[in-house]
């Protein structure tokens, strides 16, 4: 592979700051409704109901096997996996359509997000070098904990199961989002891939269901690392939009809508205990990947960039304060340390 497509296929690490937590994922967009409406009443119900029916857990229990002891979400730093699933197939065996994992650290009030590429070459345990979309498609949330935890050496606490394509109908309710779009590259693959039925501008402009979803799944314009980019502000935008409506009828129906493509492995009275926290983050950093294309037969794959993925690890394993939590004997970093070599065709 020449440098020059190498480098056009980077993107740099940059964290980047943030101010509101409330910029993740649909679990999130429940607790914005319920920040703004209030703690009780109509909304406290739908939202605790949506909850229920929502509670899923892994095989392995509550408590990850690189824990030494539970961890209190209301006091100790904790890990939350984020898999937004193809809707297209089996929820519970589909592949994960975004991969996301995040940090929360109850002492500096402070959070890390790191979004994993979904053609990441990465270990499967049980299966071997694969993309790390496979593991949901060949052990559901399991499988995909496990390989998350191996590829990052950090205990994952909690996951939540998202249904990307539920967007489609989360947008329509709320009329829609403001996105601007930045690049002709864009706009055009865009009305490629939809043959003339989503013809879009550059700017900023109000997106449907169906334009949103199809701006946040596209990476055959640029790479997979934009469209984690693009996922993101779509949903932020959502949140925004959210954050705008003073109509509860409005806020009931975009619940109901969440809690049909939602499953998450923590009670709703766990959850709204982390309202007080998340409301009081200080800082939350976005963390990215980086790597490059590597193609060895028919098949892609993205081969992640080991001083990129040695940095990320460190960050992560730091913010949970592994070493203090769980002492230097049990420090998943030792046991990672042939990580970065595996990952390397």
């Amino acid at each position: 592979m020449s440098e020059e497509i190498k480098s056009n296929r980077q993107s740099r690490y940059k964290p980047k700051k943030k101010r509101s937590f409330l910029r993740i994922t649909l679990f999130i967009l429940l607790f914005t409704i319920v920040g703004i409406a209030g703690y009780g009443g109509y909304l406290y119900y739908k939202v605790s109901s949506v909850s229920d029916q929502s509670m899923m857990q892994p095989t392995r229990g509550s408590q990850s096997d690189l824990r030494n002891n539970a961890v209190d979400m209301g006091k100790d730093h904790f890990s939350v996996l984020l898999l937004g699933v193809d809707d297209a197939e089996d929820t519970s065996n589909g592949r994960s359509d975004a991969i996301m994992v995040a940090t929360f650290n109850q002492d500096d009030k402070s959070m890390k997000l790191l979004s994993i590429p979904r053609d990441s070459y990465v270990e499967i345990p049980g299966r071997g070098m694969d993309k790390m979309t496979h593991a949901h498609a060949y052990g559901g949330i399991d499988l995909t904990i496990k390989t998350a935890e191996e590829l990052l050496g950090i205990p994952i606490d909690q996951v939540v199961r998202v249904n990307f394509e539920a967007f489609k109908t989360v947008i329509d309710e709320l009329g829609g989002i403001d996105i601007t779009i930045k690049e002709q590259l864009i706009a055009d693959q865009l009305y490629k891939e939809s043959k003339g039925k989503i013809d879009l501008e550059v700017g900023e402009q109000t997106l449907n269901g169906k334009e949103a979803l199809a701006f946040a799944r596209t990476r055959k314009a640029d790479s997979d690392l934009k469209r984690g980019q693009r996922q993101m502000e779509v949903i932020t935008a959502a949140i925004d939009k959210v954050s705008s409506l003073s109509s509860i009828p409005k806020y009931g129906d975009v619940v109901d809508r969440i809690g049909e493509n939602l499953t998450m492995s923590f009670t709703f009275r766990e959850a709204l205990g982390l309202y007080p926290f998340i409301s009081k983050l200080d800082s939350i950093e976005q963390l990215q990947l980086t790597g490059y294309d590597y193609q060895p037969g028919s098949t892609y794959y993205f081969q992640l960039d080991n001083q990129s993925l040695t940095t990320a690890k460190t960050e992560l394993q730091n913010h949970l304060n592994l070493t203090d939590e769980m002492g230097e004997q049990d420090d998943p970093m030792n046991a990672m340390d042939d990580q970065d070599s595996s990952t390397t065709p």
